[in-house]
């Protein structure tokens, strides 16, 4: 991406740029919407820390692990 001084053209790229970003958020969130959740699950931590449990198949978050769950993502033995 080009370089410029000019605030009105970084303005306007930045626009540009959030709009793709909100159009594809929608786009994401009709997928996740339409997916049944019925495949696989993974566990991994949010933009919190916090331990979640995801779809495989479309990511959406579905809730937190059981602890047995939270056990197998952390790698301790059972």
């Amino acid at each position: 991406m080009e370089q410029t001084d000019d605030p009105n053209i970084l303005r306007k790229q930045v626009d540009k740029i959030e709009k793709e970003v909100n159009q594809l958020e929608k786009e994401k969130e009709e997928i996740q919407n339409d997916c049944k959740h019925k495949g696989d699950t993974f566990v991994q931590f949010d933009k919190s820390n916090s331990m979640k449990k995801y779809c495989s198949e479309c990511k959406r978050e579905l809730g937190y692990p059981t602890k047995e769950e939270s056990d197998k993502f952390l790698g301790k033995k059972q």
